[in-house]
């Protein structure tokens, strides 16, 4: 159990890593691929380099460079030898390039070596009940996650605000009564920020839950990453949820997944919702209007396929959502549900009674209309693009 707790709470839920060790040398290469045929534009990427003992004091001795030229990143340790010298390098960067295409940059390292000043991008600031990063703003303790949204003048609304979990009795448990809970900042930008909430979900007087919670924005896009971990040895728990309460200006509100035939339509009332509910084998979506529900659509008897992204919006504002899947869930059922109120919640249910609950969604705020206020789509995003490094 602690052995697990500990590697729980070092997980780090990067956009997109690997790594090779460099050993001595001082310069490795970095080949960054798009294999989802969408051409990206500032798009973020992670690479995270093993340097051998002694190469670099501190994360900034290094230089990114493409033909030459250098590029600009945000360099991090993510962890240390014992000698206080770089074990793990992380370089975080923006990428723009064509569908199927290859990239190569090299990364050079060594005291010698000094990074150009990164460019003015997110801010981060820490206050005594609050993390602000850019235009948004999270709470310090997790619960409500993320306390406003001054992206063009949105703001979070009033609901259910974070992670939390379903035992198999049907009770919630949030974070409002979490112990222990540990917030540390582990990117402060300018181009990545990352933080970390740790600790454990109270689930009665004999049984805590180790959980955590990982939110990270990168500069170019006003996209939010929530990944969450929750573990539970005693197999108590059916459910692991994020959920975020958005505050829109006026109906109608227009929603649309992206299942195979892209369906969309809308709420007129603050009781109305739709729900999509994904198994491994179906879908359905099922709509509520004045206390009515009725069935929308379902896969019939096409391939079920994976519906893993939508959008919710008003006139002015559109939130763009998607859900990352992992190997280890094929086969539960995932759940998507939107309300005229402008509550969100995504929720992942194991077929079986499992001992880890896990879920990764994105959230990305822009304006009207979305074609031309979105700096990425959610095919994108769900497709983030591949890095391998090797040594030169």
């Amino acid at each position: 159990m602690q052995r697990r707790y500990i590697a729980l709470l070092a997980f780090a839920g990067l956009w997109n890593s690997s790594g090779l060790q460099a050993q001595s040398s001082q310069r490795v290469n970095l080949h960054v691929s798009e294999t989802a045929g969408i051409r990206r534009t500032a798009f973020p990427v992670n690479a995270r380099v093993s340097l051998a003992r002694g190469a670099i004091a501190q994360p900034d001795h290094a230089r990114l460079t493409i033909g030459g030229a250098e590029v600009p990143a945000q360099y991090s340790a993510e962890s240390r030898w014992p000698d206080g010298s770089v074990e793990w390098l992380d370089v975080d960067f923006n990428v723009a390039i064509g569908p199927a295409a290859t990239l190569d940059y090299q990364l050079e390292f060594g005291e010698n070596v000094k990074a150009a000043e990164p460019p003015r991008g997110l801010a981060v600031e820490g206050g005594a009940d609050f993390i602000q990063v850019g235009n948004i703003k999270f709470s310090r303790g997790g619960s409500p996650l993320i306390a406003s949204v001054r992206y063009r003048g949105e703001e979070i609304g009033k609901g259910t605000n974070g992670l939390f979990v379903t035992d198999q009795t049907g009770h919630r448990f949030d974070l409002s009564n979490a112990g222990d809970v540990t917030t540390e900042i582990l990117k402060t930008g300018p181009l990545f920020a990352a933080v970390r909430y740790s600790g454990y979900i109270n689930i009665d007087s004999g049984y805590q839950a180790p959980f955590a919670l990982m939110v990270e924005m990168p500069n170019s896009k006003t996209l939010v990453k929530i990944t969450a971990v929750v573990i539970d040895p005693e197999k108590r728990l059916r459910e692991i949820s994020i959920a975020t309460p958005l505050a829109f200006s006026a109906f109608p509100l227009v929603w649309d997944f992206g299942t195979s035939r892209w369906t969309y339509g809308s709420m007129r009332a603050i009781t109305d919702s739709v729900m999509l509910t994904q198994t491994p084998h179906d879908w359905n979506i099922v709509t509520s209007s004045g206390g009515k529900a009725q069935l929308y659509e379902t896969s019939g008897t096409t391939p079920a396929g994976a519906v893993r992204w939508g959008h919710i919006q008003d006139a002015k504002e559109v939130v763009a959502f998607a859900l990352e899947s992992h190997a280890d869930q094929a086969d539960g059922a995932w759940n998507i549900r939107l309300e005229g109120s402008g509550q969100l919640a995504f929720s992942y249910a194991a077929a079986s009674p499992a001992t880890e609950h896990r879920m990764t969604v994105y959230e990305h705020f822009v304006t009207t209309p979305v074609q031309i206020g979105a700096a990425t789509s959610p095919s994108a995003i769900l497709s983030p693009l591949t890095v391998t490094v090797e040594p030169h």
